[in-house]
């Protein structure tokens, strides 16, 4: 019998088949779906107070009677709209504005009884900007106004009214959701069901119910992390890989090439990789390196070692332009050395000569190319391989365990699996690497090449905007470049593209009408964020103003200035990789930090610490310090793993996950005794996909 929560939510009244395509950008096809994509954060709306207690800066909740409402075009832009109306209770009146909403003189007629939520402003006198509001009638109960409201991603003409509705559909089927971890883990840690941590973390009666349910939701996940960590290391342990000898001449001619010399992190983490790869158990090595410290060439130089005996090394990023920059850059310094090639949904190459698929594919089968670069069109089925002895896995392909599956069935003729380098920028502290990846080798470079000059940061206070204009003007008009990039804070736009836009007016209407400026956002096709990103590395675009969904980690040496929009609410480990974004072409790199509002003690303290320090790791520790564990929402989340929830801060967390993990997997490492749990990991391996 099909479940409710299969239901597919274009059936839904109010949705419909318009609607269920911009769910469809979301993920969302079924409420099962509406489920699993939970709220990045929640407003506290439920303190509810007489208009007469109102005070500046307080997010809070209202009820009242409209006395009078009026639209009114903006005196600055004259093709605004500016609805204002007056709200009454027994205590006193307030004014609501709202911008862009005209529509509203319709709905909040004189005489109605209205709930409005959000922000109390005194810029306008006294009153709440562009509030969340509901008609009450005859209801007592609200849905939006007077209690903890979830706020969600929104794509095209969906709302947080209406995302809100598919939401409280799919609950009323939350029971259908099925228990899977082991009664013995609920049992000691006295967690919640699965179905009520669900439905408390998209509508929680209290923070305290909203806790409950995050951390049950984040030990699921660090579970799963660990259980399939565990799984790949004992799967490892019984296997064999092939053998590649090391070629010194080969490797110290390749070094002696480099136009710089290398620093000795970079050598000591090339000996292990090539210690690995010369033995017989697989290597699983972490090359863990700050922006700037240079993984690309290590990974390079491992590659040239396995060349130099026939073995093929296969190269895995993040993003096209990525991978298309670093072929060029390796064909171009060891293209006489192994033969070099590119293969995503949009470049085949081999050397300097483009090629077709067919061509491609029988190069790659036929041992004609030594290092192959791509992105998960390598992973297709249809890739074969001569003698593949190497998978290279860089930045978000972090997890690995799926890659190296994908690949080690199509090696050819090689006579055990591949090694497997992971590489990542993000810093993650010591004291959590133990406990997130336990034996897995790590090499660790914490040194910058000579020479290389700090990016001057600073945080732009309120007022002081036009100055820090003024440098960005003076760095495009010397031929340079700046990125601008903004949060995924928008509520009406959790995508970032509306703030966007807004970033993109201002800009375009004031200070940098003079300039060629582009945008990005996850809402454009793919064809069209690389087509943006390839004028902006020719040098076409002097600016780009980006969100974050957006991968700004191309190499563009001609960028000088990283602008950051609402900077407090990055996590550190995030603003200090955006920093190393720029600076990488000789010239002077400047990172300026703008926060979107006033700033807490602890926000000033944790961007004076990116002020303070160029060291990824000491950030990513004075991160975990500073950062409470309820920081998890938005462009809070540092991003490392797969984890959508999960924080540096869990570490209490994630440590019970590895005890637990190891508890289960001892007692069978079948799960055959769980049967819900070893599907749950079964599709949980799906899930941690190559994109």
């Amino acid at each position: 019998m099909q479940q409710k929560l299969d239901q597919k939510i274009r059936h839904l009244k109010g949705v419909g088949a318009k609607k269920a395509v911009d769910f469809e950008r979301l993920g969302i096809t079924t409420l099962r779906d509406a489920l699993y994509d939970y709220p990045f954060r929640h407003d506290d709306l439920s303190e509810q107070l007489s208009i007469a207690d109102v005070q500046p800066g307080k997010k809070l909740t209202i009820r009242g009677t409209i006395s009078l409402v009026t639209n009114r075009k903006a005196k600055k832009n004259g093709k605004m709209i500016v609805t204002e109306a007056i709200i009454e209770d027994s205590t006193g009146k307030i004014k609501a504005i709202w911008f862009h909403q005209g529509f509203l003189k319709k709905v909040l007629k004189p005489g109605v009884v209205v709930s409005l939520a959000g922000k109390v402003d005194d810029r306008y006198g006294l009153a709440l900007v562009n509030p969340v509001y509901e008609v009450i009638g005859t209801q007592a109960a609200t849905n939006h106004t007077g209690r903890i409201v979830p706020v969600y991603r929104l794509s095209g003409a969906i709302t947080q009214k209406s995302r809100r509705k598919v939401g409280e559909e799919a609950l009323k089927s939350v029971d259908e959701i099925e228990e899977w971890m082991p009664e013995q883990v609920l049992r000691r840690e006295r967690f919640l069901p699965l179905h009520e941590a669900i439905a408390n973390m998209h509508f929680p009666e209290s923070k305290q119910d909203l806790d409950l349910a995050l951390r049950r939701l984040k030990f699921d996940e660090f579970f799963l992390h660990q259980i399939l960590h565990a799984m790949a290391r004992r799967e490892l342990q019984q296997q064999r890989a092939s053998v590649i000898t090391f070629s010194e001449d080969r490797v110290k001619e390749a070094i002696a090439r480099l136009p710089f010399t290398l620093t000795d992190a970079q050598r000591k983490s090339l000996w292990a990789i090539i210690g690995d790869v010369q033995r017989e158990m697989p290597m699983n090595r972490l090359l863990e390196g700050d922006v700037g410290t240079g993984k690309t060439v290590v990974a390079a130089l491992a590659a040239v070692n396995a060349a130099a005996t026939g073995w093929q090394t296969a190269f895995l990023a993040p993003t096209e332009i990525l991978a298309d920059q670093h072929a060029m850059n390796l064909q171009k310094t060891f293209g006489d050395m192994m033969r070099v090639g590119i293969f995503t949904r949009t470049k085949r190459r081999v050397g300097d000569k483009e090629v077709t698929k067919e061509q491609m594919l029988h190069a790659l089968a036929n041992g004609k190319i030594d290092l192959i670069i791509g992105t998960h069109a390598l992973l297709s089925k249809n890739v074969l391989f001569d003698r593949l002895g190497l998978i290279i896995v860089d930045e978000q392909h972090r997890f690995g365990v799926n890659q190296r599956r994908a690949l080690k069935d199509r090696q050819g003729d090689a006579d055990g699996i591949p090694h497997l380098l992971s590489m990542t920028a993000t810093p993650i502290p010591r004291s959590l690497a133990l406990v997130l990846y336990g034996d897995l080798d790590r090499s660790l470079l914490d040194e910058y090449p000579a020479g290389r000059k700090d990016i001057e940061t600073a945080i732009i206070e309120p007022g002081r905007e036009d100055e820090y204009f003024e440098k960005m003007q003076e760095e495009m008009d010397e031929g340079r470049q700046v990125f601008v990039v903004c949060p995924l804070i928008e509520e009406s736009d959790a995508l970032g593209v509306q703030s966007v836009h807004e970033v993109y007016s201002e800009y375009v209407e004031g200070p940098f009408c003079a300039y060629n400026i582009g945008i990005l956002h996850g809402k454009l096709k793919q064809q069209e964020k690389d087509e943006v990103m390839e004028k902006f590395a020719n040098g076409d675009l002097d600016m780009v103003i980006s969100t974050t969904v957006v991968e700004v980690g191309v190499d563009i040496p001609n960028a000088t200035v990283m602008f950051i929009e609402g900077a407090e609410r990055f996590g550190l480990a995030q603003l200090h990789q955006l920093r190393g974004r720029v600076g990488r072409g000789g010239h002077q790199g400047y990172c300026f930090l703008h926060p979107s509002e006033k700033m807490s003690d602890i926000a000033r303290e944790r961007l004076n610490a990116v002020v303070r320090s160029q060291n990824g790791f000491v950030l990513a520790e004075k991160d975990l310090q500073l950062r409470g564990s309820g920081n998890i929402f938005g462009t809070e989340q540092s991003g490392f793993e797969s984890f959508k929830l999960g924080s540096y801060a869990d570490q209490e967390l994630i440590v019970a996950a590895r005890d637990h993990a190891k508890e289960v997997l001892d007692e069978d490492d079948s799960l055959v005794t769980w049967p819900k749990l070893k599907e749950r990991v079964e599709s949980y391996i799906e899930e941690v996909h190559f994109e």
